[in-house]
Formats: structure tokens, sequence, C-alpha cells
């Protein structure tokens, strides 16, 4: 009899691949640095929007279904839940460091383009029912009080009531929700695959509420699902040929943000070893030693 020390996969991949704090840190600073241009953009644009008697813009979605107000709370509480579902998988995700760190930067791209999205364009509101504050000077104390005020909110209207207006063409929302889905489907486990699934069809409840709602126009939504998905998709085929080494040869390569996937991907597990787990004792790391048994020798 013998004593066999049995150690997994994913330990072994650990140990062999430590993924380092700093890119992660670093995607966590751009999210949020990026979710802060939104809100500044949000604040100065709220004094710039027609008002007083414009009328929405021409809309289909809008001559087809009626406007049903509430809608948008089925919006939210889609949301919140895959947001929930999210943080878990990616907080107990056997290589969360690197999912963390990949999953933020795409997001904060997504929001610095809608930022730039908000500061240029300057469209009325989908709806005559939508509250907006009066307007203001716009001086530069104005816009730190409402950022003050609305920051924290993450544009949540369950959370805060909306009382600013202009942050349109591409919807945050639908950024929120397909981002999630989006990470859900890529990193889920195989045994949560039909959660995953379940997770991508709920957003497809979910933006249409959007638009019931008359939060946002119809090319909002589509803006931003095309912008999630095209960022998401495209980073990830960046990380897949950066480890297969075959980086400088693929055209995406031209975006002008591919220059970060080398500095974000450089401790990453190629994708052979890369296997979607959750850690059973998150946020903690699993023991060196998984289980020792005893093995007859013959």
């Amino acid at each position: 009899m013998r004593r066999v020390t049995i150690i997994p996969d994913d330990i072994q991949t650990d140990k062999i691949f430590k993924s380092k704090r700093g890119p992660t840190f670093l995607a966590t600073f751009l999210l949020a640095l990026a979710w802060l241009i939104n809100e500044l953009a949000l604040a100065w644009v709220h004094d710039r929007i027609p008002r007083d008697d414009v009328r929405p813009l021409p809309d289909l979605w809008f001559s087809l279904f009626p406007e049903i107000t509430n809608a948008i709370l089925v919006t939210e509480l889609i949301m919140i839940t895959l947001l929930v579902i999210l943080f878990i998988v990616m907080f107990c995700h056997q290589h969360r460091w690197i999912v963390i760190r990949r999953v933020f930067f795409c997001a904060a791209l997504c929001y610095t383009f809608r930022a730039f999205c908000i500061f240029i364009f300057q469209v009325p509101v989908p709806s005559k029912k939508t509250y907006c504050a009066p307007k203001s000077n716009g001086s530069l104390n104005v816009i730190i009080s409402r950022v003050l005020k609305t920051f924290w909110s993450a544009g949540i209207e369950q959370l805060r009531s909306r009382e600013l207006c202009g942050d349109l063409i591409v919807s945050g929302h639908t950024i929120s929700l397909f981002m999630a889905a989006l990470t859900l489907k890529q990193y889920c486990p195989e045994k949560l695959y039909y959660l995953a699934q379940l997770c991508y069809c709920a957003t497809f409840i979910a933006v249409p509420c959007i638009l019931l709602a008359r939060k946002h126009y119809t090319i909002d939504v589509v803006l931003a699902y095309w912008l999630t998905t095209r960022i998401f998709w495209t980073y990830h085929s960046l990380s897949h040929s950066y480890h297969c080494g075959d980086f400088d040869q693929i055209p995406l390569k031209q975006s002008i943000w591919a220059c970060m996937v080398p500095y974000l991907e450089a401790d990453a597990p190629p994708p052979q070893y890369f296997q979607n787990r959750l850690k059973s004792n998150c946020p903690q790391y699993h023991p060196i030693v998984h289980s020792i048994f005893e093995e007859k020798l013959f």
C-alpha cells in the first residue's frame, strides 16, 4: 500500500499560469473611468437636448407598438439578475483574474464609445412622458453635482429615478444585458449550459421592453447590440490568435485598442489549457492536494 497524491488539472494550470493582478486592476480602472465619462457626458448634454414642443423622432417600433411605461421594470429585473449571475460566475471562475479583466476591458470599450455618442448626438427624448429636470446654466459645478448624484446608481431607474436626459443613440441597458449574456455563454461551466442559454434568451425579452417603455429609439438598441457583440467577439478572436502565435497576421489587429491584448493576455493560459470551472471554495483557491487515497500494489 502507498499513498498517492492526485493533483487535479485545474490546480496544475493555476501553478503553471500564475495570473497577475495588475492587468485586472487596470481593466477595472478603465471600466470605472469609462462610466465616469458617461456620467459627465450625460450631465453635460442634459442642457443641450431639444425640449419644449419638440416631438420624438420617427421610429418604426413606436408606430407599431403602444407605449408601456412600466415595461422598464421587466428590463431592469432581468438585467440585475443577469449581472448577479455574471459576477458570481466571474469571481468563482477558476481563472477569475483573466475572465474579469477580459470582460471589464470589453465593457470599458463599449461605454467609452457610448460616451462619445452621447457627446455628439443630441436628439429629443423618445417619449413626451419622460421627465427631464429643468435646464441650468451648465456650469462646471452643476455638472459635477449631477455626476455625484447619479454615478452610484449605474443608470438603474429602480435605484434612482431618472432626472437627466440625453443618453441616447447607444443603449447602456442593452450593453449591460448582452455583455452579461455573452460572458455567461463564453465562461459558464458545461453543467450551467442551460442557465447560460436561458440568460441569453432573457436578453431578447428585456430589450423589447426598453422600446416599449420608450427609453430608447430602436437604433439605440441595435447599435448597442452591434457594438457589444463586435467588441466581445473581436477581443476573444484576438486573444485566441495571440495564444496561437498568429496575432500579427490577422486583420483584426488593426483595431486601435488591439495593442492592449498582448499585455492583458500575457499570463493567461492558452485555449487548450483554459477550462471553465468554478472554484468550490470561491473566492479562495483550492488546496494543492485534492485527494489522497490508498492504492494496492501487486
